[in-house]
């Protein structure tokens, strides 16, 4: 199987079903306290985000050759050192992570108010998640070669959700389980075709790099730590779009 066909077979069917499933229930509103928007113009701020805070980075973890693509598994095709399919995975992730948002949106529950400990959890939250990321950064300075790929992911994704904390935090707790039905089973997919694409060759994950931990069928838990924070960062960037008001703080 090459990257193209990978897209083909595992993004876009739910890609498709889940557009079905947003015409249908284009009707069914929002949860009351959400700020009105437009759903394509949501979409596309929200792709338009992934797409230039994820190239420089994936950029330079392909010409570090954390990861690696055989060359009969692409088009030949690149932008940079990133093939074009890759371009078109983390879009195509993005759209998906939006769309699930926009299904658990009409389908979970929130809590009517912002939980009265929640100020706290926010601080502590944005806290671990911007020490975690400067850990990471530690770790790439003193060279931890076998953290490399952590490393890297710890210090290009945390930085983000500590900045979402702070600008939205007591909305994600309040509206945390419309993140849960967002979150867990996108990843808990996105985990199973990451581990698809490894076993089949499709790309190669650097041992060198890599802890060489491994959850059960072979996925490296870099990797399923990589797709759980892409997914959080979109399903919290499309909740900030839909309760962030100007001039407002949520914490």
């Amino acid at each position: 199987m090459t990257y193209g066909e990978f897209l083909a077979v595992f993004l876009l069917p739910p890609l498709l079903l889940l557009a079905s499933i947003q015409r249908r229930l284009k009707d069914r509103p929002f949860p009351s306290h959400f700020v009105p928007r437009n759903p394509s113009l949501a979409l596309l701020f929200l792709v338009t985000v992934a797409v230039l805070y994820t190239t420089p980075w994936d950029n330079y973890l392909v010409a570090r050759q954390i990861w690696t693509y055989p060359p009969d598994r692409v088009w030949g095709v690149h932008l940079g050192w990133v093939p074009l399919e890759e371009y078109l995975f983390f879009v195509l992730q993005t759209i998906l992570g939006t769309l699930t948002f926009f299904w658990a949106s009409r389908t979970g529950r929130s809590q009517a108010e912002p939980l009265a400990w929640s100020r706290r959890w926010v601080y502590v939250v944005a806290t671990l998640s911007a020490g975690l990321a400067g850990l990471a950064g530690y770790g790439l300075w003193i060279g931890w070669e076998k953290g490399t790929y952590l490393c890297l992911i710890a210090s290009w994704a945390l930085p983000v959700v500590a900045g979402q904390w702070i600008l939205g935090g007591r909305a994600f707790l309040q509206h945390r389980r419309i993140l849960g039905l967002t979150v867990f089973p996108l990843s808990l997919y996105l985990w199973a075709a990451d581990t698809w694409a490894i076993r089949s060759g499709i790309w190669h994950i650097t041992e060198a790099t890599s802890l060489g931990w491994h959850l059960p069928g072979g996925l490296p838990v870099e990797e399923a730590l990589f797709f759980t924070l892409t997914t959080l960062m979109v399903a919290q960037g499309a909740l900030l779009v839909y309760t962030w008001r100007p001039g407002k703080a949520f914490p």
